[in-house]
């Protein structure tokens, strides 16, 4: 980081990567929840939680995606799954391509991903149409409000959203 840049954009910087730490903290914890409550398999997005895969805590089954030899019929074991998809891939078709290779799961599969706020509306109706009801979402202020010792101010514009959705009974067929 240069010390040319603006007090502003230092400050956005450092608190964006607040909010991702934040942000991989709260997949974590649902995570946890979610093997706590019977997951012994977890679908990994992209880069999704590196450091969880190499220590892998709870000695969950970890698929990868996209890796050589990953097979979407391989999740479909009868027993649920808990996926992750964070960063980079916020919105549209790869999003959509996650809750699709998902929608088939077992009831019970949940996924937590990152989505920008202009796609609100957008995630709402790709979840609907795709098999998925929305559990939880959390804006940047929610974040830093239960994961770090501060709330981001109000001055600097960073608008990062998590959410947490699961599989409905229904999953892999449109809505009526």
């Amino acid at each position: 980081m240069s010390d040319t840049q603006p007090p502003r954009a230092r400050l956005e910087r450092a608190q964006r990567r607040l909010l991702t730490v934040a942000r991989d903290r709260y997949a974590e914890d649902r995570l946890a929840d979610a093997v706590s409550a019977g997951i012994r398999q977890v679908v990994l997005f992209g880069a999704a939680l590196d450091g969880f895969a190499a220590h892998n805590p709870y000695g969950v089954r970890i698929l990868r995606y996209p890796t050589a030899g990953f097979e979407p019929a391989a999740l479909c074991t009868g027993d649920p799954v808990f996926a992750v998809h964070l960063g980079g891939c916020t919105a549209g078709p790869r999003l959509s391509t996650a809750l699709g290779l998902l929608g088939d799961c077992a009831p019970g599969s949940e996924i937590v991903f990152d989505c920008l706020p202009e796609f609100r509306g957008g995630t709402v109706t790709l979840l609907r149409d795709t098999g998925w009801e929305m559990l939880e979402e959390l804006d940047s202020r929610a974040l830093a409000s239960r994961y770090l010792d501060h709330a981001t101010p109000t001055a600097v514009s960073i608008e990062l959203r998590v959410a947490r959705a699961r599989v409905r009974h229904n999953a892999g067929r449109l809505p009526s």
